[in-house]
């Protein structure tokens, strides 16, 4: 069946119509044994008529024989009108049995018909011989023939009956052979239609049920990722069709997966390599950036000394230029210790001096460190710390430092307004609060500012200045004292950046090392 090359739907309208057709046959033949049972009832019926009618003229014949006796010895003609009722009796049934009668019996109801004529010719001389009153001359002749014939008659009669009764019987047997063979012939019928139908739609089930199978287990396969198995159905209708496109699936699953596996090896081997080569610009930028340092300080060191007339009086147009050096350098110091911490926190070098500390000292420090930029820039620039702050353990120095950037890019960003440093302690967290009334960052850049290198737009980087390391740095120190930073700002209306660190970062867990 999966082999006929038909579409499911046909194969279930075949199915069902040879099952349709199984129940028509099912009904004829029931209806032909109801037809044939009810035949061989109403010839059963005939035949128990006609032994009926046969017994009827027996006993006509022998009420006949009976008043033919008493008219002999009555010599009354009454008794001969009573043989003649007997004999229209007689011969109205053997009429019908001579109708309704087979061919066999023919012959047998012309000898008794023969018979019963000479019988009543005989009635008739005894009926003369009464008129005449002549009876006693020809009695003894009279009787002889009356016996003879009536005995003639008796016999022929005889015969009739049995052979109606063994027609009847005949018959009987028949109607009962024919219902035990109706009952044989239905129960094999329905027994084989039964099987039939079972087989049939075994046959048509498993064909869809063994498809089915087959493609639960390919689908568990795949979804285990095992893409190179195929699936082998041999339908030929939708079910085969499916496999083939599910077996196309497949091989291009095992094409895809061969290629991402080897797109997934060259991955990790770019990966690797990006890690090496990381590694080695961290390492790079560490060397340099110490080594950077020390010409720099050298430069710092010298003009300082120069605008503090170590090397004798300075004149007044070379104190401009002095004065400038010394914040273009100090500036380059910053972004080489920016540099340089950074180098070490990729390298893997980054430690953490971790002690006790007042946070009302490191917020201080930072703000009298920046508050020169704010009276310069006109800005208010304030500070709030709880009273009721209890000593904190962490790294200092390192959170002087991110509080610093924060400090500062609000205090570079902020036309006019205010700027704002706050602490609060909220469940064992000491969270850092820089807000101010500057430009704000819009919303689809709050997730990359802290980005290495990553300004929110280069009209600010040629207006404000600064390499983007500010904030990726800070995100890096509060990271490792097991903390965080975020950010909450809208374009136009300040920014308010945050961060958190443990009350007492060293002692727990929490600290990334």
């Amino acid at each position: 069946m999966a082999r006929v090359h038909a579409s499911v739907h046909t194969k279930l309208l075949l199915a069902f119509l040879i099952i349709t057709l199984l129940f028509i046959a099912m009904a004829i033949a029931s209806l032909l044994i109801l037809v044939n049972t009810t035949e061989q009832s109403r010839m059963l019926d005939q035949a128990h008529e006609r032994v009926g009618w046969s017994q009827q003229s027996q006993h006509a014949l022998a009420r006949q024989m009976h008043f033919t006796a008493l008219a002999l010895l009555s010599k009354d003609e009454a008794a001969i009108r009573r043989i003649l009722r007997e004999n229209n009796r007689f011969n109205e049934t053997l009429a019908k049995l001579d109708i309704a009668g087979p061919a066999g019996e023919k012959g047998l109801i012309g000898q008794i018909r023969s018979f019963q004529d000479d019988a009543m010719s005989v009635i008739a001389d005894i009926a003369n011989a009464i008129r005449d009153d002549k009876l006693d001359d020809i009695t003894g002749e009279l009787l002889r023939r009356e016996e003879r014939l009536d005995a003639e008659i008796a016999s022929r009669m005889g015969q009739l009956v049995d052979a109606e009764q063994n027609r009847m019987a005949q018959l009987r047997d028949n109607v009962e052979a024919a219902n035990r063979r109706s009952l044989i012939l239905t129960s094999a019928f329905a027994v084989s239609a039964v099987l039939l139908a079972w087989l049939c739609g075994f046959v048509i089930s498993w064909s869809f049920i063994l498809p089915v199978r087959e493609a639960e287990t390919f689908l568990g396969d795949v979804a285990a990722g095992n893409f190179g198995r195929k699936i082998s159905v041999p339908n030929r209708d939708e079910f085969g069709a499916l496999a083939d496109r599910m077996n196309h699936m497949s091989q291009q699953l095992h094409r895809l997966d061969e290629s991402q596996r080897q797109a997934a090896a060259e991955l990790v081997d770019l990966n690797e390599q990006l890690a090496r080569a990381s590694k080695a610009k961290s390492e790079f930028l560490a060397n340099m950036s110490h080594e950077l340092r020390t010409p720099m300080n050298a430069i710092l060191g010298f003009s300082e000394m120069m605008i503090d007339g170590i090397y004798g009086d300075v004149p007044a147009e070379l104190k401009e230029p002095l004065a400038d050096i010394q914040v273009n350098g100090r500036n380059l110091l910053r972004l080489i210790n920016d540099v340089l911490d950074l180098s070490k926190i990729e390298a893997g070098r980054m430690e953490l001096a971790l002690g006790e500390y007042s946070v009302s000292d490191v917020v201080h420090t930072v703000r009298t460190s920046l508050r020169s930029i704010a009276a310069e820039k006109g800005l208010e620039f304030t500070a709030h710390v709880p009273e009721d702050l209890p000593v904190a353990y962490g790294d200092s120095g390192r959170l002087a430092q991110c509080l610093t950037n924060l400090a500062g890019n609000a205090l570079k960003f902020t036309r006019q307004g205010r700027v704002d440093i706050a602490v609060e302690l909220v469940d064992g967290e000491l969270i850092y609060r820089v807000t101010d009334t500057g430009i704000g960052i819009a919303q689809q850049e709050l997730d990359h500012i802290f980005t290495e290198f990553r300004q929110i737009d280069t009209t600010i980087t040629r207006e404000y200045g600064g390499t983007g390391l500010g904030l990726s740095i800070s995100k890096k120190f509060v990271e490792r004292l097991g903390g965080r930073i975020w950010v909450e700002s809208e374009l136009g209306k300040g920014s308010t950046f945050m961060f958190s660190v443990p009350l007492r970062a060293g002692e727990g867990s929490r600290v990334i090392q």
